[in-house]
């Protein structure tokens, strides 16, 4: 295959990137995200400075730039100086945690740390970024480590422009819109474990070595002691206290406070989630393998002649030959890792003798048979591409690239017509078949949907973009070619009508896999697979060509309304379940994005939203407030339930004591937020102003006005593109 088309694009943004690439969770609501709180604090370069008085230290929020009354005032409630000029420079930040689904039956708790914290991440980065890079430079065992300050980043251009032959926005605007760079820094080696499977360091082990031990740390997140990053800088737990002159002015000081003031004080574990975390984790982490490789060293067990280690953040792969080498360098591990009050997860650790494959692995190889048996159709009598398994999955090319104005799009018809008239159409999936297969394939292989789910709608979503841009290819020659003679054109309309019907009851089948994939392992992950599964369809699906000024129809409404109600009964089959799942619930609610993508005629009727509040939540937060108000918007038929949402949101402050609320980092982002929504009202408002102590009228008004006016802070209310946002979530690479 020829090279991929990619752009690259020099990084124009300030220190204040940060925000969008470092300091929130992956697994937040497509409709929420930093971007227009970036542009809030570069736009007026908000600061913290600290000053001392009197023998105690008060931080003070300050500005570079003009703002107004209302607009400071909406700074002084979104970074906690809501009812006060200062703050001390020690007091406690609550971060929000909420719940993901983890592992079968399990959550992991994730967390968003306060708009100051924020703030005070983005003058950490910019002050002890090169440090930062050093301290991460120092391990001969890390897959995954910044390496540079991301200088730029590299945009493919995508298949399903063409397909949809509307010209491409330039990059550059795209980006100017969808601030979303993956991270403040170049990273080595790998952005995805996985890719080491397939990389010559990997196959070169596995012909060096007979063995292999896989392993990793207990709850490494939770585990870390954040007065261990002053030992991982000062070269050891005890090495601090004798260095001369040392009086707790450096890096690892600097690093320990401010994990401590993200996490309320906490000197037992870090946050998870952000980047910054892994970062923390990763000096520590490189200080041990240091520690490791030294020891082994004076053993005579030297790295890349009697063992081979490598990390991927807390996972680890060991390559050895000898058993007593193995014991040797456990032990070691197992050394180090306690002086960090770190283990090995006894349960993780999995050995393996030549070769070197996971069930995992065999279960991977035979899904992507099955996915490409399912999407290798009979077009226009042009078979479609058969791509090896590790080109669909580095491909990123795909058809939900591009916004499609107005449901309308450019055709550029130079298909041979007479071809497509003369071909045979067959398209057929039989979902129950696919399904047992696959799972067929989970037993047999001895995995559980967990370890393959996401990987089969990854794959499954990229060669349903590549079937619609091959079937689209004869297609639209069908749709807006001019026609001979009224044999020829009667002859098209048959054809278009057989391929009306067999696309649609083809992509039903792929409707039906996706969601028994989906219901059998529902994550965060899973969750965006499906979406942007979804958003291929429907885009597909809802277009209509154009060519120069004139529009053709690309599917009759009840064919277009057949695949738009299908993807509603799953999804609302989706919200009728999900009370058997208990610990999916934010996965559940995220997908009611996409749902209301689908357009006002499928919206979900009151009482299936009753039903689904009534069995799935049994504790609101801020991400399901913020959703189910996206969800509701101005709909008349939602007034009760968004009445009774308003209810549950100021019970959510009155779960505070009123002296924390403005440093909780729920409360001050969602009530900035809400500030911003033009789906509640100016009394209701006012309520939740009043809930943050600020009950001056003036001021009130103030804050109402400049949120309104500046439309977004968080989250994207109005004018939300789903496409965009999924492109923005997941496509974007950050080299240097």
């Amino acid at each position: 295959m020829g090279m991929k088309k990619r752009k690259k694009i020099k990084l124009k943004y300030g220190k204040e990137r940060v925000l969008f690439s470092d300091v929130l969770p992956y697994e937040t609501p497509l409709t929420f995200s930093n971007r227009y709180f970036y542009r809030f604090v570069s736009k007026y370069k908000f600061y913290i400075e600290e000053e001392c008085n009197q023998g105690k230290s008060y931080i003070f929020l300050k500005q570079k730039k003009k703002i107004d009354e209302g607009g400071l005032g909406f700074a002084h409630l979104l970074f906690g100086f809501s009812n006060t000029a200062s703050l001390k420079q020690n007091s406690v930040f609550y971060p929000f945690q909420f719940n993901i689904a983890h592992k079968t039956g399990k959550s992991r708790i994730l967390s968003i740390i306060h708009p100051l914290n924020q703030l005070q991440a983005v003058d950490f980065y910019d002050k002890y970024r090169y440090s930062i890079l050093y301290l991460c430079s120092r391990s001969s065992f890390s897959l995954r480590k910044p390496v540079k300050v991301a200088q730029y980043f590299y945009y493919k251009d995508r298949l399903h422009a063409k397909l949809l032959g509307k010209k491409r926005e330039s990059v550059e605007l795209y980006f100017n819109e969808y601030e979303n760079l993956k991270s403040y820094f170049s990273y080595q080696k790998y952005s995805n474990i996985y890719k080491f499977y397939e990389d010559y360091r990997y196959q070169r082990a596995e012909k060096k070595f007979k063995y292999l031990v896989k392993f990793d740390l207990q709850s490494c997140f939770d585990s870390i002691y954040t007065h261990s990053i002053t030992w991982a800088v000062g070269g050891g737990r005890n090495s601090v206290k004798l260095i001369p002159g040392y009086k707790g002015s450096w890096l690892g000081d600097a690093f320990d406070d401010m994990m401590q003031s993200f996490n309320a004080r906490e000197t037992n574990g870090i946050v998870i989630g952000p980047e910054f975390s892994r970062i923390f984790a990763e000096i520590i982490l490189q200080n041990i393998d240091e520690k490791v490789e030294h020891e082994l060293n004076n053993k005579n067990l030297i790295h890349k002649v009697d063992y081979e280690c490598y990390r991927y953040v807390d996972d680890y792969f060991l390559f050895y030959n000898n058993k007593k080498d193995e014991q040797i360098i456990i032990e070691c591990f197992t050394k180090w890792l306690s002086e960090y009050k770190l283990c090995i997860s006894p349960s993780k650790t999995i050995e393996y003798e030549r070769p070197f494959i996971t069930n995992v692995t065999k279960a991977k190889l035979r899904i992507n048979m099955l996915v490409q048996t399912l999407t290798k159709q009979k077009i226009w009598e042009h078979d479609e591409i058969n791509l090896p398994a590790e080109d669909i999955l580095d491909d990123v090319d795909d058809i939900s690239n591009t916004t499609i104005e107005d449901q309308v799009v450019e055709a550029d018809n130079n298909i041979d017509l007479t071809k497509v008239l003369s071909s045979k159409l067959s398209l057929y999936a039989d979902p129950n078949y696919t399904i047992a297969d696959f799972k067929s394939i989970i037993s047999e292989t001895d995995v559980s949907y967990n370890d393959v789910v996401n990987y089969t709608l990854e794959i499954l979503g990229r060669r349903v973009d590549r079937f619609l841009t091959n079937f689209d290819a004869g297609y639209k020659a069908l749709c807006t070619s001019k026609f001979k003679d009224s044999d020829e054109k009667e002859k098209a309309i048959k054809i278009r009508m057989t391929a009306q019907k067999q696309l649609v009851s083809y992509l039903s089948a792929i409707i039906d896999i996706a969601f028994f994939m989906y219901n059998a392992n529902r994550q965060i992950n899973t969750t965006l697979k499906v979406q942007k599964l979804l958003n291929s369809i429907v885009i597909y699906i809802r277009s209509d060509y154009r060519q120069k000024k004139e529009k053709y129809i690309r599917f009759d409404d009840y064919y277009r309304n057949n695949i738009l109600k299908k993807i509603q009964d799953e999804l609302c089959l989706i919200l009728k379940t999900t009370g058997a799942y208990n610990n999916a619930m934010h996965e559940s609610i995220y997908l009611l994005v996409i749902a209301k993508s689908l357009g006002t005629r499928y919206l979900f009727s009151s009482d299936i939203l009753k039903q689904y509040i009534k069995n799935s939540i049994n504790k609101y937060n801020m991400f399901i407030c913020q959703v189910l108000l996206y969800y509701y918007g101005n709909h008349e038929a939602y007034k009760d339930l968004k009445v009774d949402l308003i209810k549950e949101i100021l019970d959510i402050y009155k779960s505070v004591p009123i002296t924390e609320r403005n440093r909780n980092a729920e409360l001050s982002i969602m009530t900035a937020d809400f500030m911003t929504c033009p789906y509640l009202c100016k009394s209701d408002k006012i309520l939740f102003l009043k809930e943050m102590d600020i009950k001056d009228l003036k001021i009130q008004e103030s804050i109402i006005n400049f949120a309104e006016q500046n439309k977004y802070i968080f989250t994207k209310w109005t004018k939300f593109d789903l496409n965009k946002e999924l492109q923005a979530k997941i496509s974007q690479e950050v080299y240097s």
